[in-house]
């Protein structure tokens, strides 16, 4: 009786595991190097007949009943993974961060183009998915949040948001600003403008200033990838110190922060309303 109840829970392991193989090789994601171990088994909606271009479709499809955690969305050819906060309305997560965080930001262009850390941790999801995120005919906003040490939350966003491609250095557009917290990436109350800036990295230096401002270390750790000036206003990836002008910084320290992305209106056609792009610096 024993040695029976053993190979049938042999063969339900076995029949599991093959389950979980066949939908894994079904389903190759573009960044599968994001997901955490086991991370195929975690994908929400990994079965699904079709994937959906953001989390904002995900949270709206599920009659805003979904849940935060990790799905497969679409927004170009390849499908990915990524991390939906569905608790504020169905955002897209491009980049989190914990203050001294043990995922280094001190990453190459390579790196920051196809991303690094895990989606359900401390990640950065890839300058080149951000850009096929935000370069639909839907007009994308752009939402900061950050987290002090005494539990206060702030927030910032932009509308529009837009990454271009790589062939213009994944340059960043931002629109109109609203929030609690200081606009500090358009606003150059310290003489920085990171709007229209192009993405600088160690290895690729695409600043305003005679070094590169990436490699520009506080307390022994440099500044990381991101769209500086010359060089920052703000800097979500310093994993040392998050910068967010008087928000974030060395004297008013934050533990958290986080950028999402969701659709401004699925209805709104881009080629019809959007502003004429700024000329380039």
């Amino acid at each position: 009786m024993n040695l029976r109840i053993s190979v049938g829970w042999i063969l339900l392991v076995f029949v599991h595991c093959g389950l979980w193989t066949a939908a894994e090789k079904a389903v190759e994601l573009a960044n599968s190097h994001l997901l955490p171990p086991g991370g195929y088994r975690r994908l929400m909606n990994l079965n699904a007949e079709e994937y959906p271009r953001d989390c904002s479709e995900i949270f709206h499809q599920s009659e805003e009943n979904a849940s935060d955690g990790l799905y497969v969305i679409q927004p170009a050819e390849e499908p990915i993974g990524v991390y939906c906060n569905m608790q504020d309305g169905g955002w897209t997560v491009i980049q989190h961060i914990t203050a001294n965080s043990t995922v280094d930001f001190d990453r190459t262009w390579q790196d920051y183009k196809y991303g690094f850390g895990l989606v359900n941790d401390n990640y950065w999801l890839g300058n080149e998915y951000m850009h096929q995120l935000t370069s639909s005919p839907t007009l994308y906003k752009l939402r900061v949040k950050l987290v002090d040490l005494n539990a206060q939350v702030k927030w910032g966003e932009y509308e529009p948001f837009h990454i271009e491609d790589e062939t213009s250095q994944y340059r960043i557009r931002l629109g109109l600003y609203k929030g609690n917290a200081g606009d500090a990436l358009c606003q150059d109350t310290e003489a920085y403008l990171h709007d229209n800036q192009r993405f600088t990295t160690k290895d690729r230096d695409n600043d305003n200033y005679f070094q590169n401002c990436a490699k520009l270390e506080y307390n022994g750790i440099p500044g990381g990838g991101w769209w500086y000036d010359a060089c920052a206003g703000a800097n979500l990836n310093r994993r040392n110190v998050i910068y967010w002008q008087q928000d974030c910084n060395k004297t008013h320290m934050c533990k958290y922060a986080w950028m999402m992305v969701k659709p401004v209106d699925h209805s709104q056609d881009c080629s019809k309303i959007c502003p004429p792009l700024k000329d380039e610096l």
